[in-house]
């Protein structure tokens, strides 16, 4: 299996976190499906899974499972570009392709531009000062993050915003992309500036949303995404040539 390496942390970051594919303690069935689905999705966006056909029997056997909650998380997977079947039976992890992340970057463009005007607009107070706390949080402590932690961190950021919306479905709309997104986070996390820059432009988003300023901040987030996108192309590029 296919580990991150210390050559794909930031700076700083600790490798001791476990693999998203660590023994699973017991639950009930449905909260069994859901965790096992969640972690096969972390694992393949740290490319703890590589491409090619998935091994079901080896990836029970790491999450200490039968094969039915991994069979049962396929679908929703597959759903999401992050697996596709076989024409001999099984599946397999997709190549993430650069058309995809430019497919997926205009997706949130088109909502989270919206989004944050209706933040600004309709957004709580409560809503708006907590976006703040979470750029001020992770801002003072990504770069001791590994991988996985600063995947959470830009999730929170954004996530907040859809939710400050008061619109639940553009929240609904974004999670089945949101893999992708995440998967193509993972190849620039070498390069410590892509993040210490995006947290500088999460706080460009999140002082004009606290002064209630839509068009200050949707102007913001359309730097924020288009800078993104054009990176996650740019290293995606130069992983394939490699």
């Amino acid at each position: 299996m296919a580990t991150t390496n210390a050559d794909s942390e930031p700076a700083g970051n600790s490798l001791s976190r476990g693999s998203a594919l660590e023994q699973l303690p017991p639950r009930d069935t449905t909260t069994l499906v859901r965790t096992v689905r969640d972690r096969l999705r972390l694992a393949i966006a740290l490319a703890e899974i590589p491409d090619g056909k998935l091994n079901q029997v080896q990836v029970a056997r790491q999450l200490g499972v039968s094969r039915m909650p991994i069979r049962a998380a396929i679908p929703e997977l597959v759903a999401e570009g992050l697996l596709e079947s076989l024409p001999g039976g099984g599946v397999a992890v997709r190549p993430l392709t650069e058309t995809d992340v430019r497919q997926v970057y205009e997706v949130r463009l088109a909502l989270e531009s919206q989004a944050v005007r209706s933040a600004a607009e309709h957004g709580s107070d409560w809503n708006l000062r907590q976006i703040q706390t979470i750029v001020d949080t992770h801002g003072r402590a990504f770069a001791s993050y590994d991988a996985a932690k600063l995947l959470a961190a830009d999730r929170e950021f954004h996530m907040a915003i859809l939710s400050a919306s008061q619109n639940q479905h553009y929240q609904r709309s974004i999670v089945p992309v949101w893999s992708i997104v995440e998967r193509a986070m993972v190849s620039v996390l070498h390069i410590t500036t892509v993040f210490d820059n995006a947290w500088t432009e999460h706080a460009e988003i999140a002082g004009p949303l606290c002064d209630r300023d839509p068009d200050a901040a949707e102007a913001a987030i359309r730097r924020h995404l288009g800078d993104a996108a054009e990176k996650l192309v740019t290293s995606l590029a130069a992983t394939i040539e490699a």
